[in-house]
């Protein structure tokens, strides 16, 4: 990534995710071959996802091939892409330059959509943020991040500073929530699980070999939902980039409230 929540030198922004989810669009497939035509231009690498589900038993959770199949557009080298399918639109990036451009791509795509596909319903927004941190040698995590985000209980040998831990906190937002998750162990950083199977290419960061011997994540992921007394909206480009200015303002806050004023210096932060 080139840009972070802002204009931050050293950002340690791994990966960016933007998604309307839409009620269902039954005959997607019809509208599909057009939307891709009108993609190619700005999105020629085009590849066609199947999507998966989870079924669980007493015993056991399978995961069994869907019906359903999505269509990825992605930039000519591989670092932005648009999914489509059938329950919604995301944008996604291993490249950034700053939330005016991306969110500027976001609303054109959006664009694009609600004039081929005619009335798209919208009932829930989400904007996801990766951050990698990689302290220097010698250093550990807990120098970037506010300690409250550490649960450490004391339990490991002093000496061993590999402990692996995880802290999640979810805040109640306007029309939503706002999740943080923190993940500190040995080792090199990667993405979540629901995000393993990526299929642009890697940022700079996700090929980065650590210096440290202990690395952590930083997982910001605010979701807007319409509440249940509010009628759901037809698709308006102007109203998603409205709504996701407002999500990436409180991503914004959320992720510079759980860094210390080392990491912002560090960064180059504001």
């Amino acid at each position: 990534m080139t840009n972070s929540l802002g204009a931050w030198k050293n950002a340690p922004l791994a990966y960016v995710l933007a998604e309307v989810r839409t009620e269902m669009i039954a005959n997607l497939k019809d509208y599909q071959p057009k939307i891709g035509g009108r993609f190619r231009d700005e999105y020629p690498i085009q590849r066609t996802m199947h999507a998966a589900k989870l079924v669980a038993s007493e015993n056991q959770i399978l995961i069994e091939p869907s019906q359903d199949s999505a269509w990825e557009f992605a930039s000519p080298d591989n670092r932005t892409g648009v999914i489509l399918r059938s329950n919604g639109v995301v944008l996604h990036a291993t490249t950034y330059i700053d939330s005016i451009d991306f969110l500027g791509r976001l609303q054109k795509v959006i664009s694009l959509v609600a004039e081929e596909i005619p009335s798209v319903y919208v009932n829930r927004l989400g904007l996801r943020y990766i951050d990698f941190i990689f302290p220097h040698k010698n250093q550990l995590p807990e120098i970037y991040v506010d300690p409250r985000l550490n649960p450490d209980l004391g339990l490991t040998n002093k000496d061993d500073n590999a402990t692996a831990t995880t802290s999640i906190a979810v805040y109640p937002m306007e029309n939503g929530t706002l999740t943080l998750r923190y993940m500190r162990g040995p080792g090199k950083p990667e993405l979540p699980p629901d995000l393993k199977n990526l299929s642009l290419e890697k940022s700079q960061l996700m090929n980065q070999s650590p210096e440290s011997s202990v690395t952590a994540i930083l997982d910001t992921d605010r979701i807007y939902t319409r509440t249940p007394v509010e009628p759901v909206g037809r698709l308006d480009p102007v109203w998603v980039r409205e709504k996701f200015e407002l999500l990436h303002k409180d991503v914004s806050e959320a992720f510079k409230k759980a860094i210390t004023a080392y990491a912002r210096k560090e960064w180059g932060g504001t």
